[in-house]
């Protein structure tokens, strides 16, 4: 699979984060505290909760149904430190971000 489109950077507001299925999966879009953005699989690597519905600050995503913590650069865990959430190559063409979801960064 090549890149595909995921959403418009203006669908990222007012929170930063955004989860959209694409190719069957849950993909989480999220602009990073220095503003960077990433792409990642959107279910927490616990139980499947959606992390678009945890705490997103800007530097770390915390499951809203257990409190697992994943660093929002890189995807791995930090509470616990063994887990960790696929991160998928991420590109800009114009203002819509496209995701490969064949390859994982993570």
């Amino acid at each position: 699979m090549a890149f595909v489109k995921v959403c418009s950077v203006s669908e990222l507001e007012p929170r930063g984060i955004a989860s959209f299925y694409v190719e069957g999966l849950e993909v989480m879009v999220l602009r990073d505290h220095e503003g960077e953005l990433h792409a990642f699989y959107g279910l927490c690597p616990h139980e499947d909760f959606p992390l678009v519905d945890g705490f997103f600050d800007g530097s770390t995503i915390t499951c809203g149904m257990h409190g697992w913590i994943l660093d929002a650069s890189t995807g791995r865990g930090l509470n616990p430190p063994g887990c960790h959430i696929d991160a998928y190559p991420l590109k800009l063409e114009g203002h819509e971000i496209h995701v490969d979801l064949d390859t994982t960064l993570s």
